[in-house]
């Protein structure tokens, strides 16, 4: 196996589990010449209250020959739930996405080959294309807000921080399982601790949304719980710059 793929749920639509199938052969299809063999995919079902059902898993797995399927009974946030998944990532290389896959499939083996081509963390960046283009008035200035702290209070390597798509290797993967967040900033303090690797390659990679991506608004608690979050990740105390060879020591 070439990939680990490591994908979270939370109360999916109805019918989520045959179009996960359609985009994954369709993955396999355009970019892996037909082999089912090069990706291990781990869902992770982030407690659940609707669906998720042994049926449906089972759906998967008749489809997917390499799947692991993790499942928990309370709802933690996304940042537990991919800790979670990449905590079982078996290959050389993990990328973690959406479910809806909002970026599209193309940019998964793009991902791969900057990996391949020596990066240690690949983020994408929304920044270039249409995403801002779709946001509700209200996310858009939280994208923007934290696009500056990003750039003048952290001082991180990149701006754009939260795309839901990010790829790793070995010393990436021992970065990102450091991360304590829970919920949505979790990418913040995951590129925020990687910025303190003196040796880490950190690539970014344009991405647009496709036509078929809805994107939703904040509600006020979420906004509040991750205005917390940003105080706790602005906080966090620094340790003294490292080479990515302590983090695999460790």
């Amino acid at each position: 196996m070439m990939l680990d793929l490591v994908v979270p749920f939370y109360n999916p639509q109805p019918g989520w589990e045959q179009k996960f199938v359609r985009q994954y052969l369709a993955l396999v299809e355009r970019y892996f010449g037909g082999n089912r063999e090069a990706i291990h995919v781990i869902i992770v079902n982030d407690g659940s209250k609707n669906r998720f059902t042994a049926l449906e898993v089972d759906y998967l797995k008749k489809h997917i020959p390499h799947l692991k399927a993790l499942c928990y009974e309370e709802n933690k946030g996304k940042g537990h739930a991919l800790r979670t998944g990449v905590a079982h990532a078996i290959t050389d290389y993990c990328i973690y996405s959406d479910n809806d896959f909002p970026f599209g499939l193309e940019v998964i083996p793009a991902m791969l080959q900057e990996l391949q081509n020596g990066a240690d963390i690949v983020t994408g960046r929304r920044t270039r294309g249409n995403y801002y283009e779709a946001l509700p008035l209200k996310r858009k200035l939280v994208s923007k807000g934290l696009e500056l702290v990003n750039k003048h209070v952290l001082r991180l390597p990149v701006t754009d921080t939260q795309a839901g798509i990010k790829g790793f290797n070995k010393y990436g993967r021992a970065l990102f399982l450091k991360t304590r967040t829970e919920r949505f900033l979790f990418d913040m303090e995951f590129i925020m601790i990687a910025g303190r690797i003196r040796d880490l390659v950190i690539r970014e990679l344009d991405v647009n949304i496709t036509e078929e991506t809805r994107l939703s608004d904040f509600s006020r608690r979420i906004l509040q719980q991750e205005c917390t979050n940003l105080v706790k990740i602005i906080l966090r105390k620094k340790h003294a710059k490292q080479s990515k060879e302590d983090l695999i020591q460790r």
